[in-house]
C-alpha cells in the first residue's frame, strides 16, 4: 500500500454543491444513506442532516487522496463531515471502497476484513493532515 495524502480539500455547503460533477452528487448521496439511513438519498438530504436540517448551514469536506509518489493521480474521493466521520470512494466513481471514518477513526466495513492496509494508510495521512492543520493554527 502506497503512503497516501489528503490534497485538494474543499469545503462543500448550500451555496457551492451544484457546481459539483454528477460524480461528486452521487457521492454525497450515497453518503446520506450510509451516514444517515436509508430514508436519506439525495445530495440536499447529506447537507441537511450535515447541518442539523438546514442545508445552508452545513459543511462537508471533499478531499482528493493521491499516493506521495503520484500525486498527480486522484485514487479516493473522501467525504469528511460532522468534523469525525468520512466516507471513502474509488475517485470517480461511486464505488464504495468500504472504509469509513468514525470518531476520527478509519474502520473496515468489509464483511471479510480485507480493508485493513487501507485503513492503516487512510488514518496515517488522515492524522498526518489534521497534525498539519493543527501547527498552521498555532502559527
Amino acid at each position: 500500500m502506497p503512503t497516501l495524502v489528503f490534497t485538494n480539500g474543499r469545503n462543500i455547503n448550500g451555496s457551492n454543491y451544484q457546481e459539483l460533477s454528477p460524480i461528486h452528487l452521487q457521492q454525497m448521496a450515497s453518503s446520506a444513506t450510509s451516514g444517515f439511513g436509508a430514508e436519506y438519498t439525495t445530495a440536499e438530504h447529506f447537507l441537511e442532516q450535515c447541518g442539523d436540517g438546514d442545508m445552508n448551514d452545513a459543511v462537508a469536506e471533499l478531499w482528493d487522496i493521491v499516493a506521495s509518489d503520484a500525486p498527480d493521480q486522484v485514487l479516493y474521493d473522501c467525504w469528511v463531515y460532522l468534523a469525525d466521520t468520512a466516507n471513502v470512494y474509488v475517485a470517480g466513481t461511486v464505488t464504495n471502497t468500504n472504509v469509513a471514518m468514525c470518531q476520527f477513526s478509519f474502520d473496515d466495513q468489509s464483511k471479510d476484513g480485507s480493508n485493513g492496509a487501507l485503513c492503516e494508510a487512510l488514518q496515517a495521512a488522515f492524522d498526518q493532515k489534521h497534525k498539519a492543520w493543527k501547527a498552521a493554527q498555532a502559527e
